[in-house]
């Protein structure tokens, strides 16, 4: 009888084991509560209206039989590592021989109730999606108020984090701004737009070399972006932040882009857990004392605190290892040596034309037009389909090359 192998998620890590196990003679199910892969690294462009979903999106119905893997849509409540038994919100009990995790992280409010009831994320579709239609929402608003205080509310757009995330999703905000404003809103002045970031740290991109930071902050502040750095938003009501330091900020819109934690599924977990919730793994991604139980991706965080940057590439390359450990742990081959990650470099695009790229085995560290141009060919690449790259070129030109957006629909959601 074929061992059973189950995977918990459907994004780049959970997909990657798939790939690397196909073939090899397990009874494989990827279990995820989407029925889709989403190709996160673009959600903030769909949030600021440059995509459609459907361009980052693919149906996992249709990539997994090509793997030789079942599909289980649904939500995991409960793993059981003692029994090799997880549960699902149905009621329905799933049993394993192996177990990959690869569920991935959420959105860390660091337990701010508050912020996590007013605040908008991006770190799904529907979160994405969501904050589209709260921005076009915003512009409605003000375009509609009588009181001057009251507008400039509304026309007032915060990000909370300086990373990767925030810093796109800051460019390509006011380009959106600069673009609707103008020829979709005349009775509104542009010059009370206002975009901020917030950022705890005195630079924006940790990991980026200094230049680098340097260039982004300079490029944000030439958008016309205030940035806030060393400063922390504490509290959220809807209408006002309050922050660690500095006077109040009256804003209708706080983009939450600070922080990520673990899954709410591995809660129940009983084992040893690093920062975020991440689940401590000995060098080979087995979750100690569960050598049968492999972490991957976002979730894992190396015995002693070695780094395990959550990103693509490292959530790709950790399933590929776990993947091969296990078809040779399971054909009584000698073991592979431990897992060890091989940085292909980091890329954080600056809005149209823009963008840094960071790549340390070559030593290279460069901005402008070629490093844009590098991120845009490297993100369409990655991309799956050719439906869906396709769909993406056609949404880019549209936006990069007649200056629009693409979705400017407004759906009704919460706060509406």
């Amino acid at each position: 009888m074929a061992e059973r192998v189950l995977i918990l998620g459907g994004g780049f890590a959970g997909l990657t084991v798939a790939q690397g196990l196909r073939g090899k003679g397990f009874a494989i199910t990827l279990v995820d509560q989407h029925n889709y892969h989403l190709f996160q690294p673009l959600l903030y462009q769909v949030a600021t209206g440059e995509l459609l979903g459907e361009a980052i999106t693919t149906p996992l119905r249709h990539l997994l039989p090509s793997y030789g893997v079942s599909f289980r849509l649904g939500n995991v409540i409960e793993i059981d590592l003692l029994r090799c038994q997880v549960y699902m919100e149905d009621g329905d009990v799933l049993e394993y021989d192996f177990l990959f995790l690869a569920l991935g992280t959420v959105t860390n409010f660091f337990g701010n109730k508050t912020i996590s009831q007013h605040a908008l994320d991006i770190k799904g579709l529907e979160g994405a999606e969501t904050t589209r239609s709260r921005l076009i929402l915003a512009l409605e608003r003000a375009s509609q108020s009588k009181n001057a205080e009251d507008r400039r509310e509304w026309l007032h757009f915060v990000v909370a984090g300086g990373g990767a995330t925030g810093v796109e999703f800051c460019a390509a905000l006011v380009e959106l701004l600069q673009n609707l404003v103008p020829n979709e809103y005349p009775e509104l002045d542009f010059r009370e737009v206002q975009v901020s970031l917030v950022h705890g740290g005195e630079a924006l991109l940790p990991g980026f070399a200094n230049n680098l930071q340097k260039h982004a902050a300079t490029k944000l502040r030439r958008l016309g972006i205030n940035l806030l750095f060393g400063t922390h938003v504490k509290d959220y009501d809807g209408q006002t932040i309050i922050c660690d330091s500095g006077p109040p900020i009256s804003a209708r819109t706080l983009i939450w882009t600070a922080g990520v934690a673990a899954n709410p599924s591995l809660s129940s977990l009983t084992v040893p857990k690093g920062r975020g919730g991440r689940l401590l793994v000995d060098h080979h991604l087995r979750l100690l004392d569960f050598p049968e139980v492999f972490v991957v991706g976002d979730l894992a965080i190396f015995t002693g605190g070695d780094a395990c940057p959550q990103v693509a590439p490292f959530a790709m390359q950790s399933a590929r290892y776990a993947a091969k450990f296990l078809c040779a742990q399971s054909a009584h081959k000698p073991l592979i040596p431990p897992f060890g990650y091989h940085d292909p470099g980091i890329m954080t695009v600056l809005g149209r034309l823009d963008a840094v790229c960071q790549i340390p085995r070559w030593h290279l560290r460069w901005y402008g037009l070629s490093a844009w141009g590098l991120w845009l060919g490297l993100h369409l690449y990655r991309i799956i389909g050719t439906g869906n790259r396709l769909r993406t070129l056609l949404d880019w030109s549209n936006d990069y090359i007649r200056r629009r957006t693409s979705v400017q629909l407004l759906r009704q959601g919460r706060d509406d």
